[in-house]
């Protein structure tokens, strides 16, 4: 009984919380869209593109399967998509301790390579990187219009309106793989997150961004998104073999593991439980009149 209370206190928190009407972080990305620095260098005002889908993917240099994802997204040609690459390992010398944030507190994964789809969607392992252009067509985008008319200037990124709570900047470099005749295309080298609940921060004034332009040539993507974490769900049925990640970068071969487990512990005990509750009243009865059983044996 007192593992059915465990497993089952989350749940009942999280609706506690809700009927208490207390704003719960969902974590959810609700808008991208990115600047290219052949724009920047061309106008003096650029104007952001939004996009449909993001992909996140997480990676290192060191990580032999992580060539077939890298490959995988070097020969996408979609249009609607922008992919930003995360180095969160601190063996890698492309480290960057913003991607290992994004890595562990944002969407708390636990393997690479991983592909994160408009911050709610998971493929994970090189096999089912062969699922994201089928992924992608099965889910809806994120066209919504929650961010609108953003624009670089001088330096100066301004926006006219927003409805999440955080607006994350990362800036995108064309980097060198460090022992491979390959060149990553987006990687992220830099982020700038801008807290919107600040009374302090201005759409229309806008948010000085120039330490973060510096020696930039590659491309800048702006999510708009909630704090938290959100709850990712898998996009692939298929069973992927992955790396671990983890201080020792040691590679332990180990099956992918779902976010509902415990839900799943759950519903099995109710079940179990069930099951024998007639054995466990016959055993109440038989411990609570012991005496009268001895004296009608008699």
């Amino acid at each position: 009984m007192w593992i059915a209370v465990f497993l089952l206190l989350p749940i009942t928190i999280t609706n506690t919380s809700s009927e208490n009407g207390e704003v719960i972080d969902d974590g959810d990305t609700i808008a991208v869209q990115y600047i290219d620095y052949s724009c920047y260098q061309q106008s003096l005002e650029c104007q952001a593109t939004e996009s449909e889908h993001i992909v996140e993917y997480f990676g290192a240099d060191w990580c032999e399967p992580c060539q077939i994802v890298e490959d995988n997204l070097a020969m996408m040609n979609r249009t609607d998509t922008v992919i930003l690459q995360h180095h969160a390992s601190v063996e890698d010398y492309t480290y960057l301790n913003y991607s290992k944030l994004r890595y562990d507190a944002k969407f708390r994964l636990l393997f690479i390579p991983s592909l994160v789809i408009d911050g709610n969607g998971l493929l994970t392992g090189s096999s089912q990187s062969f699922d994201l252009n089928q992924s992608l067509n099965n889910h809806t985008g994120l066209l919504n219009n929650s961010l609108s008319d953003v624009v670089l200037e001088n330096g100066i990124v301004r926006w006219n309106h927003s409805s999440g709570q955080t607006l994350t900047i990362w800036r995108l470099d064309s980097t060198q793989h460090d022992s491979r005749n390959f060149t990553h295309q987006y990687l992220a080298s830099d982020s700038v997150t801008i807290d919107l609940n600040d009374p302090n921060i201005s759409s229309d004034e806008g948010v000085n961004i120039t330490g973060l332009l510096q020696n930039w040539s590659g491309r800048l993507i702006f999510i708009l998104e909630n704090n938290g974490s959100p709850q990712l769900q898998s996009y692939s049925d298929k069973t992927a073999t992955n790396m671990e990640f983890n201080e020792d970068e040691n590679e332990v071969e180990t099956q992918v593991e779902t976010s509902n487990s415990a839900h799943y512990a759950a519903i099995w005990f109710v079940i179990m439980l069930i099951l024998i509750t007639p054995a466990i009243i016959l055993w109440v009865k038989e411990t609570k009149h012991p005496n009268q059983s001895i004296l009608e044996q008699e």
